[in-house]
């Protein structure tokens, strides 16, 4: 009997793929926030391992609603296209994470490799965007600060 419950519920999982949550609602971005989406968006990351560990292409990025918490995922370019889907899901299970160990909420998931999907708004955002231009995206939907 365990065994047939065992096979069902892992049909389950295996049939209905676990989707990371899109984000809705007010949404204020603190500065730091800011700054590591804008490394998001250029694939900084990891120093350790040279140049082809460094830089990369997005893959997820997470924020919980206080905008003070996030955590993103990108493929390094020693990897090139092979890397694996779901890196949104990883990048909001460590957010939530790190966000309640400060007491604060769970995260969202905001931007799935260059495209925002915060409040059912899917904005592409161009392979080297200007600062300036994000900074006037944010403004126009109330995530942060003013526009210059």
């Amino acid at each position: 009997m365990k065994k047939l419950l065992g096979i069902i519920v892992l049909s389950l999982l295996l049939c209905f793929p676990i989707q990371a949550k899109e984000g809705s609602g007010d949404l204020k971005f603190t500065s730091q926030s800011f700054n590591n989406f804008m490394k998001y968006l250029r694939g900084e990351g990891n120093d350790i391992g040279g140049v082809m560990m460094s830089s990369g292409m997005p893959i997820g990025f997470a924020i919980n609603q206080k905008g003070n918490s996030t955590y993103y995922y990108y493929c390094p370019k020693k990897f090139g296209d092979n890397c694996m889907p779901g890196g949104s899901i990883k990048a909001q299970s460590a957010c939530t994470i790190q966000s309640k160990k400060n007491g604060q909420g769970r995260c969202f998931v905001f931007a799935k490799g260059r495209t925002i999907i915060w409040n059912g708004i899917y904005y592409k955002i161009k392979r080297k965007p200007l600062i300036k231009d994000i900074k006037a995206l944010f403004a126009k939907n109330g995530w942060y600060g003013v526009a210059d």
